[in-house]
């Protein structure tokens, strides 16, 4: 599905009179109920709703998330995290909540100046704040990372990350430093975190990812050389696969996921 098909994300910040689709939030979890994390209403007031935030048309009708100073129990409803919502509601619904929880921690963690300590605000119809003293601003960032399937014939190479709770075998990531390019971000990372180089790179596709806020660019990457040797500090275990005796690997959703089966779908179209 193409979301913007669906959903048009807001430029300006301006006071919406009636919004129609509400996320809940609160302490980092969203209310959900059987249907999934949308809301077709507010159930709570305006002393229990500590912010709100317009995030755009969805159906073309206005979308907005709400924080709450606390998690309020409602009979039907439960609390749940963003990442075990990953599979269990529509990709939609899944996007809406990952900008929604970004755009909140970007408003919480900016309530004062990065460079004077002095009270920010709103800054007029942007998603922006501004300090009251200095003038400076700060608007919403992200990180931009390169996730990457290194390659040799039928095989691709996967690791399991030290950091990662869950046991999927996945590609392999890392954040772009400053005055690096993509293509040159994904070459160290894959040698520090596995010992190989990598040849021609194909970029693949894009996906935002909400923990906490990056950018992912995807490549499949062709090794160049090496004998994997992980990272001790970063990876597991790494090896090698064939396309078609894949270990557990990240849901369909992730760009991981997808980086993963687009290889496997172009190995198996090349069978005779």
């Amino acid at each position: 599905m193409n979301l913007s098909e669906r959903f048009v994300p807001a430029v300006g910040v301006r006071p919406v009179p009636s919004l129609r689709h509400h996320l809940i939030t609160a302490d980092g979890m969203f209310l959900c109920h059987a249907g999934g994390a949308l809301h077709a209403h507010l159930p709570f007031t305006s002393a229990e709703v500590t912010g709100s935030h317009y995030l755009g048309e969805l159906d073309g009708d206005p979308c907005g998330v709400h924080l709450l100073n606390r998690q309020i129990q409602v009979p039907g409803h439960t609390w749940q995290g963003l990442r075990g919502l990953l599979g269990q509601i529509s990709e939609l619904e899944f996007s809406l909540a990952g900008r929604a929880v970004q755009i909140v921690n970007w408003d919480l963690d900016h309530r004062f100046c990065g460079r004077c300590g002095g009270v920010t605000a709103d800054y007029g119809n942007e998603r922006a704040r501004t300090c009251k003293h200095c003038q400076f601003t700060v608007y919403p960032r992200i990180s931009p990372c390169v996730i990457m399937l290194v390659t040799r014939g039928e095989e691709c190479l996967l690791a399991r990350h030290r950091r990662h709770k869950h046991g999927h075998f996945t590609a392999l990531a890392g954040f772009i430093e400053a005055g690096e390019s993509a293509e040159q971000a994904l070459a160290r990372e894959v040698h520090e975190e596995v010992g190989v180089r990598v040849a021609a790179t194909h970029y693949v596709g894009s996906q935002p990812w909400p923990f906490p806020g990056q950018l992912m660019l995807g490549y499949l990457a062709d090794w160049a050389g090496g004998d994997i040797s992980p990272d001790p500090q970063e990876i597991s275990q790494a090896d090698w696969f064939r396309f078609d005796r894949l270990p557990e690997i990240p849901p369909p959703e992730t760009l991981s996921g997808q980086l993963i089966r687009t290889f496997a779908a172009q190995c198996e179209s090349r069978k005779p």
